[in-house]
């Protein structure tokens, strides 16, 4: 017996499948002492499989001893930073978030959702808020629009910085998929061949 949340995971992560790649580069950050990267950005269209995959990665960081995992979702976000920095304090238990953050020991995973919708803040995510996480951060965007200019005109920035470009499913992952989701076998051909996985 266990929550219903534990019920809802297990069964969320029963229907995940592939992205064995991206789930290693994860794995390898988390396993550092130092992360070869600060940022992984995931891009793709709407229904690739961004949310899934951080659903993954938050399982992936608790397993992996993270001591806090944040996340946000630009979807419920007011597009400022007090209301960021007030979902970060909710998730880390405190208002005073940079006190928070300063204090921490061991790893802080920030993983940020449907980062489109905060379009507007991304320079002061990227030259206030990022820069005040721990160097052992991880930190995990998942948006339709890969990272902005300013990202990569930075030196800095480029070399902490991995940009991963969501695929579709190949057939053998979709036709798993759809097993996983209890879809009747009949029909998976059609629904690879339309949704091109």
């Amino acid at each position: 017996s266990g929550t219903l949340g534990e019920v809802l995971a297990s069964r969320r992560r029963r229907c995940f499948v592939a992205r064995d790649a991206e789930l290693e580069l994860v794995q390898a950050a988390l396993d550092a002492a130092e992360p070869p990267f600060s940022v992984l950005w995931l891009t793709g269209p709407g229904g690739i499989g961004k949310t899934s995959l951080l659903d993954v990665i938050a399982e992936q960081a608790t397993a992996a001893g993270a001591s806090s995992i944040v996340r946000l979702d630009g979807r419920d976000l007011p597009s400022s930073p007090p209301g960021v920095l007030e979902a970060m304090g909710g998730a880390l238990g405190t208002p005073r978030v940079e006190e928070a953050i300063a204090a921490l020991e061991g790893r802080l995973v920030l993983l940020i959702d449907a980062y489109e919708r905060l379009a507007a803040l991304d320079d002061w995510v990227r030259t206030w808020l990022l820069p005040r996480l721990p160097s052992t951060a991880l930190t995990v965007v998942a948006s339709r629009e890969g990272p902005g200019p300013a990202w990569r005109a930075d030196p800095a920035w480029r070399d902490l910085l991995r940009v991963v470009a969501l695929r579709n499913l190949g057939p053998d992952d979709s036709h798993r998929y759809l097993r996983a989701c209890g879809v009747d076998e009949a029909v998976h051909g059609r629904v690879v061949e339309v949704t091109h996985g």
